[in-house]
């Protein structure tokens, strides 16, 4: 054998963005038929709430994302050798950081994007129902404006506090995590 051939370590395959995508098509179904079967009978009002809640938990998740990856993991370091609540849990999300941001901020935060705007297709069909000429392509290309503008305006507003907030909200979502936790 060959000196470059034993030096050279094999790449281990990276499982990781097969699961992801696997993940959000389930999700992006599951949701997506959800929300098409609530808001194709409901009326505009309901319909108009079901898309703000999708924008939060985008808004939400992007936060979520973006904090974990912001972390050192010295703090919860030192709260694990305390023992603090949450600590091994956020000490697990960090040492991930790459896959729970994907997870949160690329899955959940952009399927939920994505299910704002197809709900938003819903209430432009209410509305352009009976519109005729230039004004349901007007209502649509304003009610997508809307939903894009408050998303991107929701996270725009908490980056930084995600990122100053870092480990407050790491250990929050660790708590969070450990209560469904075994112990032992």
């Amino acid at each position: 054998m060959k000196k470059d051939e034993k030096s050279t370590p094999k790449k281990k395959f990276n499982s990781w963005p097969y699961v992801i995508l696997v993940l959000a098509i389930t999700l992006s179904f599951s949701f997506g038929l959800l929300s098409e079967i609530t808001l194709s009978n409901t009326a505009i009002f309901v319909a108009i709430i079901v898309i703000l809640i999708f924008i939060a938990i985008s808004i939400l998740f992007d936060v979520i994302g973006l904090a974990v990856a912001s972390c050192s993991i010295d703090p919860f370091t030192a709260m694990a050798s305390r023992k603090i609540k949450g600590a091994k849990q956020a000490l697990i999300l960090v040492k991930n950081a790459d896959k729970i941001s994907s997870l949160c901020a690329d899955v959940v935060g952009d399927v939920c994007g994505i299910l704002a705007g197809a709900g938003g297709a819903s209430i432009v069909t209410k509305i352009a129902m009976n519109a005729t000429g230039f004004t349901p392509i007007l209502i649509s290309s304003l009610v997508s404006a809307i939903i894009a503008g408050l998303t991107i305006f929701g996270k725009a507003i908490f980056k930084r506090y995600a990122i100053n907030n870092c480990t407050k909200i790491t250990l929050r979502l660790a708590k969070f995590i450990n209560i469904f936790t075994r112990k032992g």
